[in-house]
């Protein structure tokens, strides 16, 4: 019977002492074990018992079969390993296991540990074995229905192993070739080929696709080679060669290739471009034309892929479903599509295609024949005729200004409809053959008949400004560009005006003069490539001391303080980078010569005259650090009366904490003095927390991770066993609050000093550990000793004590629990909300 995860063993052995012996250290080690006492009983037991995973056989089994005899009965009918056990050492009784099958020979007197070794490397040597059997039978079989020619080979070339089904293809027989090199029974130019891939296979680990002719008894063949260096665990190299006939297929390829050079040099004298591709779409077929059209030299593009090499990325959906449906069609079907062409340079055509579908001579899909004809000049010039009209109409309806055309006497041919409702006419209404003038106020007339004539003369007038006039009798400021338009021969035939309604906009400069001039923030414009002031307002003149035209006839470099100029430089490369920077603070040298603080921003902009313009913000800003010193100094006065409190604060501790010390040395009853001390022990924790909170930024809070080493180291000092306790806390960054961390300092105090008192008693060493750890909102803290057990505690692991009912009293003030484990030592789990 097999036991579930267990190997079982049949054990043969006639003297059953041995064997009770035998079995019993056999199940030690985790062996089913069956016995059987002679060998006709283990033929028996093993015949029925199809579980037995290996048989441990006695040779001298007494009267009746011997061991070997009953091994060889039962492999007979099921392979499994066999180790013999015998006393026997003689070389006769040895040489009887040699004709079988056997995994192992052990000396009965060998110890457990051996029997068990050796009965593991049986298995192992067994499973390794079958393993090898049934790869060999799949690569006997594999070898078997390959058509290709294996051979073993050194590095020599000696031929060691032949695998061919049909003799006829071996130059020589398998007899003659084995033992004999591939230099001595094969022509130089083969043996060569063959020598040269093994060469590569030696260096690179295998070589492919060497190719040759040999003539063998099947007749002339053409044969590819494959070489692969063989895994060996000797200093030999061996090496197997794949040998494959693919003279059919090469005599095809060679008819095929022959058809299409025909075929190609009548294509060849075609003007058009002759394509054809196969099902992949990788090109078969390209006339020398559609090469030339394409910047390639022929037949640089035969087998490339059509569409990935030759057509833009943005038609290759297009035309690859166009083909696709093609697929389906009959061989006379001829479809006509155009689309862009991706040539060398990266010049794109535009081709008109005319294209059939191939079929091969079982009427499948083979591929489509296509002819092209190159129409980009012809595209072109339409486009260009189309794009030109529209875009001259597109210009003139999505500008957002009026444009007008007018012939050289002033009357309207060609508007924009955004020109009614700006002069406040209807979409009905048609300004067709009026005086251009009559769009503006009579004041305005004369001289924008003036600058017409200054045009005719060659004059560039720029943007003018006039007044509006609309249909009901209001005006409006209006800005127009005038340009003649020329013929060929470069005589004016036409005016055209733009139009922008500019009401809003002055209306604009009205109100930022107003925001300019009136505002606390001192504001300049500053030509950026001469570093000359533009313009400033009130504020930066009062600041800077200066007056208008005095300030506007200096740079920004004259009242610079020279240590600033490497600030200045920055703030340009900055403003030509990413067109502004600051706020930076500097100072500013006054007319006087006084320097004030400033803080200034600036961003770049182009105006109306394409010149680059640096707009600045300049607060003065005497008063806010003025302000800000004063704060600074309230500040430092703050933190001498802080540290100042807290040093008072700390002599406190520390007095309570030497009265807490001189009264225990003054008595000598010893639970009193016990209990000063742990008093003496909790105001310390108090006074750590303290320390601790004072050294935080917000006096409120405190890390774990620098609050609970030291105070644990300074519990620990406090007892004169401190030297043989080793110290281990390990606690995360967490914040808690002064509220929190007052009675968790007092919980460890407690804990640790028990620990101290009572776990190492009669001990030279020890260990106390303290973790404090975040998971899932609450705060996790472990005390923990390698000691004898917890003197403080009961036998429930429940405080007993008045330091363990204090911990437990504030361990319900956190709003938490506290669990204590007596294993291995003692450990106590408090857990509370963060």
């Amino acid at each position: 019977m097999k036991v579930e995860g267990r190997r079982t063993i049949l054990l043969v052995e006639d003297e059953a002492i041995i064997a009770m012996q035998e079995k019993k250290a056999l199940e030690k080690h985790g062996y089913a074990v069956i016995l059987a006492y002679s060998g006709a009983q283990a033929v028996e037991v093993f015949k029925e018992n199809g579980s037995i995973d290996l048989v441990l056989m006695d040779i001298d089994l007494g009267a009746g079969i011997d061991g070997t005899e009953a091994a060889r009965i039962m492999l007979g009918s099921r392979d499994l390993p066999v180790v013999f056990l015998s006393s026997h050492t003689e070389p006769e009784v040895v040489e009887k296991t040699e004709g079988i099958t056997s995994y192992g020979y052990i000396v009965k007197s060998s110890s457990a540990t051996v029997l068990d070794a050796s009965i593991k490397m049986a298995f192992k040597l067994f499973e390794a074995n079958d393993r090898l059997m049934r790869t060999n039978v799949k690569l006997e079989a594999t070898l078997d229905a390959l058509p290709d020619m294996l051979f073993e080979l050194g590095l020599d070339g000696c031929y060691h192993d032949v695998h061919c089904k049909d003799d006829a293809l071996l130059f020589l027989p398998v007899a003659e070739l084995i033992g004999r090199t591939a230099s001595e029974v094969l022509p130089p130019e083969i043996s060569g080929v063959i020598m040269a891939a093994i060469d590569e296979a030696s260096r690179m680990g295998s070589s492919m696709g060497k190719q040759y002719r040999l003539d063998v008894p099947a007749g002339s063949r053409w044969f590819e080679v494959s070489v692969s260096m063989m895994a060996s665990s000797g200093n030999e190299k061996r090496f197997i060669l794949i040998c494959r006939d693919f003279t059919a297929r090469k005599q095809a390829a060679d008819d095929l290739e022959e058809s299409k050079r025909y075929a190609e040099r009548l294509l060849n004298v075609s003007a058009e471009i002759i394509l054809a591709t196969d099902p992949s779409g990788n090109i078969t077929l390209l006339n020398e034309n559609g090469h030339r059209l394409l910047g390639y030299r022929s037949p640089e593009l035969i087998g490339k892929n059509w569409a990935r090499t030759c057509l833009p990325e943005n038609a290759r959906d297009e035309v690859g479903s166009l083909l696709s449906g093609l697929e389906e069609a009959d061989s006379g079907t001829l479809v006509s599509h155009e689309n862009n062409v991706l040539c060398r340079n990266g010049e794109e055509r535009l081709i008109l295609w005319h294209n059939t579908v191939l079929h091969d001579k079982n009427g499948a899909f083979s591929g489509i024949l296509s002819s092209g004809e190159d129409v980009t000049a012809y595209r072109d010039l339409e486009d260009r005729i189309r794009q030109s009209e529209a875009r001259y109409r597109t210009i003139i309806e999505a500008s957002p200004d009026s444009i007008t055309v007018t012939d050289m006497q002033g009357r309207i041919v060609l508007f924009s409809h955004k020109a009614l409702p700006m002069f406040g006419y209807d979409e009905e209404e048609d300004p067709f053959g009026r005086p251009v003038t009559d769009f503006m106020v009579p004041d305005d007339r004369e001289r924008a008949v003036a600058n017409i004539m200054l045009l005719v003369q060659g004059s560039a007038l720029g943007a003018e400004e006039y007044r509006g006039l609309r249909k009901d009798g209001s005006t409006f400021d209006m800005e127009i560009n005038g340009e003649l338009i020329r013929d060929q021969a470069g005589q004016p035939t036409q005016a055209l005006f733009i139009v922008r309604d500019i009401t809003a906009r002055k209306r604009l400069l009205g109100k930022y003069k107003l925001l300019f001039d009136l505002s606390p923030v001192g504001i300049a414009l500053v030509d950026h490539e001469t570093g000359r002031f533009l313009d400033a307002n009130a504020s930066m003149l009062r600041s800077a001391g200066y007056s208008r035209d005095e300030l506007l006839s200096m740079t920004y470099w004259d009242i610079t303080p020279p240590e600033y100029n490497d600030q200045e430089d920055e703030q340009v490369r900055m403003l030509d980078e990413i067109g502004f920077f600051g706020p930076n603070k500097k100072e500013y040298v006054r007319k006087d010569g006084s320097r004030y603080p400033i803080s200034i921003s600036g961003a770049i902009f182009t105006d109306d005259s394409r010149r680059k313009v640096v707009w600045g913000l300049i607060e003065d800003i005497t008063e806010r650090e003025a302000a800000e010193n004063r704060v600074k100094a309230l500040l430092g006065e703050k933190e001498l009366i802080l540290k100042e409190v807290h040093h008072r604060i700390k002599n406190n501790f520390s007095t309570l904490r030497s009265l807490l010390n001189l009264q225990s040395d003054s008595i000598r009853d010893p639970g009193a003095i016990a209990a000063f001390r742990a008093t003496e022990g909790r105001i310390q924790s108090m006074a750590l927390l303290y320390e601790k909170l004072y050294e935080s930024s917000d006096f409120i809070t405190v890390s774990l991770a620098d609050y609970l080493p030291p105070l644990v180291a300074e519990i620990i000092s406090n007892f004169p066993n401190a030297g043989m306790v080793t110290m281990e806390v390990k606690a995360e960054d967490l914040q808690l609050n002064a509220r929190l961390a007052q009675p968790l300092g007092i919980i460890v105090n407690e804990l640790v000093t028990n620990a101290m008192k009572y776990a190492f008693v009669g001990r030279d060493r020890g260990r106390i550990g303290v973790s404090a750890t975040l998971a899932e909102g609450n705060v996790l803290l472990a005390v923990e000793d390698d000691g004898v057990g917890d003197a403080g505690q009961a036998e429930d692991g429940m405080p007993s004590g008045f330091g363990l009912t204090l911990v437990t009293l504030l361990a319900s003030q956190l709003r938490g629990s506290i669990a204590f484990e007596r294993v291995g030592g003692t450990r106590a789990v408090l857990a509370f909300p963060a």
